[in-house]
């Protein structure tokens, strides 16, 4: 008997790979409503979109979700139009001031994507060399500091970050894989998916930013390298995890993942992504934060990250460790 997370897996994997799909039997209207909740908690609805066009018509859903969907997309698609003109602008504008950033995660990671223009846009992150970090952060007016150092500022509609760091690690650079190159994007990656998935969540998009990397790059970089990198972050057995997920759910090849991959248990993984979709905006706790006030989110982003211990002290105990330090000091400064 298929159920609602069956179905959105079945879907989501065949809009990545472009599969053609037939389901057990077709959803019910109630079931299709369910699904389609979670693709837009998960950031995912463009590609769920593309899951479906590879359905039997008898299995589609009903005609009045089909519009609802195809609006749905249509938001996404001109977001990314205002996204990719708001981040040409940005880039124009900073190198004009004699700097060089260099976009990373989530409008950079649309690359890797078929149909790039369905990828659901957040932010737009910039990194800068950390001697010009000061420079940059300078030329945005009304910008705030985050905890994690990061400078934002909000320009024609659209949250952007600055960030003197590359990565969401802790080790001095000279341990880390040159920026820009695949080591580096591949190893920033995960990593960003470690940071939220121990913190607040994590949602589906930013795995398949993940799968998409690894399907794309494969061939192009050295894995008993990367692998390296990764033991020397205390990464190994968190990417083994995350890639346990992409290899079961998404349908990732294991000849993607590391030399010698063993598959483990995923189930911990996957419970945080789907308790509370896209950087655990719709975990009931955090939605409630959010409508309280900065005091109150502070405190319950603390208590997301003490609920998820036991869970980041098995699989990144270094990185856990320093990231809530790190977080602690930020939000006392």
């Amino acid at each position: 008997m298929q159920n609602d997370t069956y179905v959105f897996f079945a879907l989501l994997r065949a809009g990545l790979w472009e599969w053609d799909l037939r389901l057990p039997s077709a959803p019910s209207a109630d079931a299709w409503q369910a699904v389609l909740q979670t693709a837009r908690r998960q950031d995912v609805t463009g590609l769920v979109y593309r899951g479906i066009a590879h359905l039997p018509e008898e299995q589609m859903p009903p005609s009045e979700l089909r519009l609802s969907l195809l609006a749905g997309v249509d938001r996404i698609e001109r977001r990314n139009k205002q996204m990719g003109a708001v981040q040409d602008e940005l880039l124009r504008r900073f190198r004009d001031a004699g700097l060089h950033p260099l976009v990373q995660k989530g409008t950079e990671a649309g690359k890797y994507y078929p149909r790039p223009q369905l990828r659901e846009s957040g932010d737009i992150d910039l990194y800068f060399p950390a001697d010009e970090f000061d420079r940059a952060k300078a030329l945005p007016p009304g910008s705030s500091i985050a905890p994690d150092g990061a400078c934002v500022f909000r320009f024609r509609d659209v949250t952007v970050e600055l960030h003197s760091r590359y990565y969401d690690l802790h080790l001095p650079e000279s341990r880390l894989p040159e920026v820009p190159s695949v080591y580096a994007e591949l190893l920033m990656l995960s990593a960003h998916i470690l940071k939220h998935a121990i913190g607040a969540g994590v949602g589906c998009k930013q795995l398949c930013d993940m799968l998409l990397a690894l399907e794309k790059t494969d061939g192009q970089y050295d894995k008993t390298l990367l692998e390296k990198y990764l033991r020397d972050a205390g990464m190994l057995r968190w990417h083994r995890i995350l890639c346990s997920l992409l290899v079961e759910d998404l349908g990732l090849h294991p000849a993607r993942c590391l030399p010698g991959f063993k598959p483990c248990n995923p189930a911990p993984l996957r419970r945080i992504i789907l308790a509370g979709g896209a950087f655990g905006l719709f975990d009931p706790a955090r939605e409630k934060a959010v409508r309280s006030g900065k005091t109150v989110r502070k405190m319950q982003a603390a208590s997301a990250f003490l609920k998820r211990l036991p869970f980041s002290l098995r699989v990144a105990p270094r990185e856990t460790f320093a990231t809530i330090g790190e977080l602690v000091k930020g939000n006392l400064s």
